[in-house]
Parts: C-alpha cells; structure tokens; sequence
C-alpha cells in the first residue's frame, strides 16, 4: 500500500510515532533537567512554609524528606523567621530560574516539555506499584501514613527532589561515572556503585525523626526502588528520575487514602 492509499488517520499518527522515537532517544542536558524539576522545588517549600509548626520546648518542625538539608539550615539562618524562610525561598527560585533562562538563552524551554515527562515518569510508576504493590501493602512506607495527603504529596515532591539528588546524581552517577572510564569492565561498575547507593537509599529512611521502623522485608524493597530509579536515572536522566520517585510516592499515598 503506497503513503497515499494508507487511511489519513494512519498517515497523521506517523508524525506522533516519530516524535515519540526522537523524545526517548533524547537526554536532555543538566540545565534544562533543573529546569524540568523546578515545579517540584516550589511546591515541596511552598508546602514546608504551609505547615511550618512551632515544637515543644521551641524550635520548629514541618513535614519534609529526611535528606532536606536545606530547610533546617534556612531556618536557622532566618532565625525562626518563617516569613523571612519564605522570602529566601521565593529568591531561590527565582535565581535558579533566571540562571537557567540566562544561561540556556537562544535555547527554547517551554511549558510544553513538562507534558512528555509527566506522562512517561507517570507510566514508570504505574509500573513500579505494579511490581511492587504487595509488598507496600505490606510493609507501608513509614511514619507519614499518618499524615493528611496534603503533607504526603509535600514530602513526595520533596523526595523526588532531594533523595534523587543525593542517592542517584551523587552518589550513583557521579561516582559510578568516573570510576566506569578507569575499568575495563565498566558495566559491572555502574551496577556495583548501583548497588551501593541503592543499599544506603534504603537504610537512610531508618535514620531520623521520620524514621521508619527496620524490617527486612521493608529494606529489601526499597533497595530494589532504588535499583530500579538508579537505572532510570541512567538511561532517562535527572528529572525523570525524579518526577518518576515524586508521583511513585504520590500515586501509593493517594492509593492509602482511597
């Protein structure tokens, strides 16, 4: 059948199917990543400053992610001051931004690239529940089952950022990148740092205030989340690693609720 007899409805699926090839075959680079992870920046410190509360004995705690090391030393530096939090963070964001748009000028970064990226970091996690959806029926995913959803959905938007950071793009890409050039075996070695990140993933969320409680069978799935987001972050890059890890965590905490 010549491109002329094929029905109008095959021919105009043809440019979507392409585009599709040329997305996948795309990574973007580190700049446009931050950019693409800035609405989960704003939303996780707009939400931080929502639910800010004065402790007892004073101080303050919030609903975060046990790797924000950035809150807490915001705080102190503002003295308390949540207004002045909020005012830093406001700066923040709008440095960052205006440093990617000066620094990518000439280049486009539109609204329009979010909609691809949600959509394939959504179908990895649909993915990742289905894999994996009994045994977090199972062991649960901590302390913050007992939050309202609102401060679930902060504290993944705050996981995505910060855990995706910390485990995948310095303690997996970064070290696994400069080791893997000096061996001669560097598959193994992206696997091994893969392993290991993966490992200290899981056991950082039996540390600190929102501390879960260690089971073996709770440990091992995490491990294995972390395998697989490492090798996403692998093959797709920082942000869909990280919108992948935020709604994983928003879909099983909406699923709770349900």
């Amino acid at each position: 059948m010549s491109d002329a007899s094929k029905p109008s409805s095959f021919r105009r699926s043809l440019p979507t199917v392409q585009g599709l090839r040329t997305y996948l075959g795309t990574r973007v680079d580190p700049l446009t990543q931050l950019f693409l992870v800035l609405p989960l920046f704003i939303v996780y410190h707009v939400g931080v400053v929502a639910q800010i509360e004065r402790a007892p004995g004073g101080g303050y705690r919030w609903v975060g992610n046990g790797v924000d090391f950035l809150t807490g030393t915001m705080l102190h530096l503002a003295n308390g001051n949540v207004g002045a939090y909020a005012l830093c963070v406001i700066a923040a964001t709008l440095a960052l931004l205006g440093l990617i748009l000066w620094t990518r000028r000439g280049s486009a970064l539109h609204p329009r690239m979010f909609a691809p990226l949600i959509a394939e970091s959504l179908v990895y996690a649909v993915l990742f529940a289905g894999l994996v959806g009994a045994v977090v029926d199972a062991v649960g995913l901590g302390v913050l089952d007992g939050q309202s959803l609102a401060a679930q959905v902060v504290s993944s938007c705050g996981a995505g950022l910060h855990e995706e950071l910390v485990f995948r793009m310095a303690l997996f890409h970064g070290p696994a990148a400069l080791l893997a050039r000096r061996s001669e075996r560097p598959a193994l070695v992206w696997l091994a740092v893969a392993l290991a990140s993966s490992t200290l993933f899981s056991a950082v969320h039996y540390l600190g205030p929102l501390a879960d409680s260690f089971q073996v069978a709770s440990f091992v799935f995490r491990l294995l989340l972390g395998l697989l987001l490492a090798g996403i972050y692998r093959l797709r890059g920082f942000a869909v690693a990280a919108w992948t890890h935020a709604l994983y965590d928003v879909l099983y905490f909406a699923l709770r609720h349900a």
